[in-house]
């Protein structure tokens, strides 16, 4: 049962869409059900405990995260920042030391952006497409994995809090996700979270979070 209900919290803590439609009674508990134990791997054994799981989740964390969201999305400032690429390097020493040196490529006085994000096996950049020559003097095409091109930052910048408050991420990924709309990138600064789309997509994301500070506010 312990395991059922585990489960349950993860799928419901990570689709807001559905947690939404949850808290406000126009979903369904017993198809809710079948499709989490579809999408969890479940058994259709579990319906019963899936069910009692789901009801519990849903008295448990309605009125905490929704007055925790509410009151971040009251304080929520957004910016954007067009013509921004996104490069991925292949990660080798080589490059990790060229690394050191590519800040001098950006005036950050004037406002001009980079972030550099490692992982395991690339490394990535994001900086204003206008560097992209001076990006080049220090690194060469063969070192790219790739480049994303016509990219928009939104920079979303939420109160103190947000670094304690769950939630936040997966609200806006599945609310663009329900858009169709595809997130290049997403980096995560408490209190400001980074989104990067492609600019043909930049209108009807910003309606999104504008219908998501509606939604908070009602």
């Amino acid at each position: 049962m312990t395991h059922i209900a585990e489960k349950v919290k993860v799928f419901l803590d990570n689709d807001f869409i559905i947690r939404k439609c949850l808290f406000r009674n126009i979903i369904s508990l017993r198809a809710l059900s079948r499709y989490i134990i579809k999408t969890m791997d479940l058994e259709e054994k579990n319906l019963d405990a899936v069910i009692s799981a789901i009801r519990r989740y849903k008295k448990e964390e309605k009125h905490k995260s929704e007055a925790e969201l509410k009151k971040l999305f009251s304080k929520i400032g957004v910016k954007t920042r067009s013509n921004i690429i996104d490069i991925c390097l292949k990660k080798s020493r080589r490059i990790l030391e060229q690394l050191n040196k590519i800040n001098s490529i950006v005036d950050v006085e004037k406002g001009e952006v980079i972030r550099i994000i490692q992982a395991e096996e690339s490394i990535r950049i994001i900086i204003d497409e206008k560097n992209l020559d001076k990006f080049f003097n220090y690194f060469s095409k063969t070192d790219c994995i790739s480049i994303e091109r016509n990219l928009v930052e939104i920079n979303l910048h939420f109160a103190p809090e947000a670094s304690k408050t769950k939630g936040i991420l997966s609200l806006i990924s599945s609310s663009l996700n329900a858009e169709d709309i595809n997130i290049v990138e997403i980096i995560s600064c408490a209190p400001e979270l980074l989104v990067f789309i492609k600019k043909d997509d930049l209108l009807r994301a910003l309606n999104v979070i504008n219908s998501l500070e509606k939604i908070m506010a009602a």
